[in-house]
């Protein structure tokens, strides 16, 4: 497996831990996009971009509760925060249908991840952090993919998708009781 040609990761760590507690960060991401693309028909046609970005950064509980209060208003941390930057329109013109992509660079979104948060929420679940880490990881790309889980439908498929390609990885069903 290997990212699409066009497919420009950039990951940012705005938080020390991470890279003490899982220096394979970059590579875990990696891995995940490229499960995406192989396995999501909205990954898969990320082939067809000469240049799309995809920003990951790696931050504390500080950051992400500051961005979750500015842009959800939600005066919380939270473990995963998803941007996108491509719009409705753009996904289903590009990532959800057979159109031709014009040769000009887009951004597929930024995803922000909080240690803490997702540390504390490892050990309450009894899972290790590295497995809670690309279960959130894949499950920030899905967002950028516009997948969603504000509605139960919604959510049934986005967790059907998560639990797919985490089993790919053999990574337990998070959502099993």
């Amino acid at each position: 497996m290997s990212l699409p040609e066009g497919l420009e990761l950039e990951v940012s760590v705005d938080y020390d831990r991470w890279a003490e507690v899982l220096p394979e960060y970059e590579k875990i991401i990696c891995t995940c996009c490229e499960l995406i693309v192989d396995n999501i028909s909205e990954g898969k046609a990320l082939t067809k971009f000469s240049h799309i970005e995809l920003s990951v950064v790696l931050c504390d509980d500080a950051l992400i509760h500051k961005l979750n209060n500015d842009y959800r208003h939600k005066d919380k941390a939270t473990n995963v925060l998803s941007f996108e930057g491509l719009d409705q329109g753009e996904v289903e013109q590009y990532l959800q249908s057979t159109a031709k992509v014009p040769e000009r660079p887009f951004s597929l979104g930024e995803i922000y991840i909080a240690y803490e948060t997702v540390s504390v929420e490892a050990e309450n679940a009894g899972i290790s952090f590295k497995d809670h880490f690309v279960h959130l990881v894949i499950h920030g790309i899905l967002h950028l993919l516009s997948y969603d889980h504000i509605k139960d439908e919604e959510a049934e498929l986005m967790e059907a998708k998560e639990t797919e390609l985490l089993k790919i990885l053999g990574i337990d069903d998070p959502y099993a009781a």
